[in-house]
């Protein structure tokens, strides 16, 4: 048996054994035009390519430095190397996916038998991601992160039954709206959420973190997936839009339970969104994807590129960049050639969004229903 994580890792195919492996099914799609002011329902065409794909974390980039945006989304790099943390949230995501599903009542140990898998392909058969080889630093650590996300789902398990009552509607859900920038440039804003929840308020997209702690928490708010998910899905399902009334931040501390730990050891925020925050954020999705393509226009200008492309250099940078860590960075800031530099730290050319568009290529284009029983 198998076990495909398609919307996790691309690509990636393990075997696994006993009867515990799972596979996850691609997820329904349906998507709303939206040109100016005029919404008009639409399933979408699979026959057509997937017009220039969009996500809320390109615009994100692009926001906070165009030269990380350059090395990803415009020469597509990819690192060969994945760090514990990127590991370690990628599994919780996907144990908390079957978990919400009823696919198991027990995403630790599915969490801990998927990773365990992982860990021993890599060393016996290296992991390939998006047609490379994925090369770990330290197996060790690997463990050390296994142990405790094996640890952090048990809790959240607890916490879940003590203090959540929702209807799920779906998990992992794949989005695809049509749109067109302030110039009449058509893209396809896209996205996957990581719950669809309903109860008696209305219905949130619920977004998992795995955090050192909950200092996000006090600027939560004013993040964008948070109010972009939500009109997004409002998008795709007009005929219930009004029910989607916003978010919800749930985050799981990087942290095990014990008596020498100190609680919390998860926390949650909700997202509340009013009809005029819905409206907003149309505008700005529009106005951002203007600037995107701005700057793509005149990339394929040709000329000197650092004309247009500059780093954005600062503290954090040091801790939650890969282009600071591996030096491409430096490299650009020095002059130097970043193509043959980077060859050392990964591949170029890799296609950001190789994930929708082998999606699109075979999802099935219904409306995905709201559920009369509840899930977890």
């Amino acid at each position: 048996m198998e076990i495909i994580l398609g919307g996790f890792l691309p690509n990636l195919r393990l075997p696994l054994a006993g009867d515990a492996a799972l596979s996850k099914a691609l997820p329904l799609v349906i998507s709303t035009e939206v040109l100016g002011n005029q919404q008009q329902e639409s399933v979408l065409s699979l026959s057509a390519p997937l017009v220039r794909p969009v996500r809320n974390s390109e615009l994100s980039v692009l926001r906070r430095c165009k030269l990380k945006w350059y090395f990803t989304f415009w020469l597509g790099f990819l690192s060969s190397k994945i760090n514990k943390h990127f590991w370690l949230g990628t599994l919780v995501h996907f144990a908390l996916s079957e978990y919400h599903l009823g696919r198991t009542t027990d995403p630790a140990h599915l969490f801990n038998q998927v990773g365990k898998e992982l860990i021993a392909a890599e060393r016996i058969d290296p992991i390939t991601v998006g047609g490379e080889v994925i090369e770990f630093d330290n197996v060790a650590e690997l463990e050390i992160a296994l142990e405790l996300g094996t640890a952090m789902l048990e809790g959240y398990v607890d916490w879940h039954k003590q203090n959540d009552d929702f209807d799920v509607i779906d998990t992992e859900l794949g989005l695809y709206i049509q749109m067109q920038d302030y110039y009449d440039r058509p893209f396809t804003m896209v996205a996957r959420l990581d719950l669809v929840q309903e109860n008696s308020e209305g219905v949130r997209v619920r977004d998992f973190k795995t955090a050192a702690d909950f200092r996000d928490q006090k600027w939560i708010d004013q993040d964008q997936q948070f109010r972009r998910y939500p009109w997004m899905l409002r998008q795709a399902h007009p005929d219930w839009a009004s029910d989607v009334i916003g978010s919800e931040w749930v985050a799981l501390r990087k942290m095990k339970e014990s008596n020498r730990s100190k609680p919390p050891y998860f926390m949650r925020e909700l997202i509340d969104l009013t009809e005029e925050d819905f409206v907003e954020v149309g505008h700005e999705l529009r106005a951002e994807a203007t600037d995107l393509f701005d700057l793509e226009a005149k990339l394929q200008e040709g000329g000197d590129v650092r004309q247009v492309i500059y780093p954005n250099p600062m503290e954090r940078c040091t801790w939650d960049c890969d282009y600071s860590s591996n030096g491409l960075c430096q490299a650009w800031r020095r002059g130097l050639d970043v193509t043959e530099f980077g060859d050392h730290f990964g591949q170029w050319g890799v296609d950001p969004y190789i994930e929708y568009k082998d999606e699109w290529a075979v999802a099935v284009p219904v409306v995905i229903g709201r559920r009369e029983e509840g899930g977890h």
